[in-house]
């Protein structure tokens, strides 16, 4: 309920300084939104491969979590909070994405075409150093981290184990998002869904459809 509260209470605010805006180039004026048909296009165009990555990425999570679940309460524990500390690595990188996206589309915008390849390594170098820096951290720092989460030594240790394997490891998806975004700041939509689809869920599928059934390979340390 909280979290309901607080994105509608932004939506409100935001929604009132788009309405109070002094510049008329993006101010809006309630009485004149409409529809405009090839502006939605666009959107959707863009939008529902966005949404259906987003879609798939999320079922891929449910089976990966299946898998997690097979070794027990105890890692669960400590795989759950080492997901926590994970995230805090991926806004980190995240935002490097965002930024390429934005930027990109901007200069299609601006028709400065020769920007695109600067904007795309400037935001691949800082999403590259921030996985390395944070991911590394996460992972130095991971038994006191873990002990926010838990205070069972088991869990910790299960914890360390996804961490030592994900966290340190883990500039390569910000190096994948951020250039999914570089793409999708062009305009395209299906391409990035498709490396998406591929490198983040197609592969890691297989894996565990595959590699992760062989007995002697059934264990967190192939999983993850």
């Amino acid at each position: 309920l909280a979290t309901i509260i607080s994105q509608y209470m932004s939506a409100g605010l935001v929604f009132r300084c788009l309405i109070k805006e002094e510049d008329e180039s993006f101010r809006v004026i309630p009485k004149k939104l409409k529809i405009d048909l090839s502006t939605l296009w666009s959107l959707v165009r863009i939008g529902v491969p966005a949404g259906l990555q987003g879609v798939v990425f999320s079922l891929s999570n449910v089976v990966i979590q299946s898998s997690v679940n097979g070794f027990g309460e105890i890692f669960i524990a400590g795989s759950s909070a080492a997901s926590s500390i994970e995230g805090f690595v991926w806004v980190s990188m995240n935002a490097f994405h965002q930024a390429a996206l934005t930027f990109t589309s901007q200069n299609i915008g601006a028709k400065k075409f020769s920007r695109i390849n600067k904007i795309l390594f400037c935001a691949e170098g800082c999403a590259m150093v921030a996985g390395l820096v944070f991911g590394n951290l996460a992972f130095i720092f991971g038994r006191p981290l873990l002990s926010i989460y838990t205070d069972t030594a088991a869990s910790i240790d299960a914890g360390m184990v996804r961490l030592s394997i994900i966290c340190t490891t883990y500039l390569l998806c910000g190096m994948m998002d951020t250039i999914v975004g570089s793409i999708r700041g062009m305009g395209y939509g299906v391409t990035p869904t498709i490396v998406s689809m591929i490198g983040a869920c197609g592969l890691r599928l297989l894996w565990i459809a595959t590699i992760f059934q062989i007995p002697k390979f059934h264990t967190p340390e192939i999983l993850f």
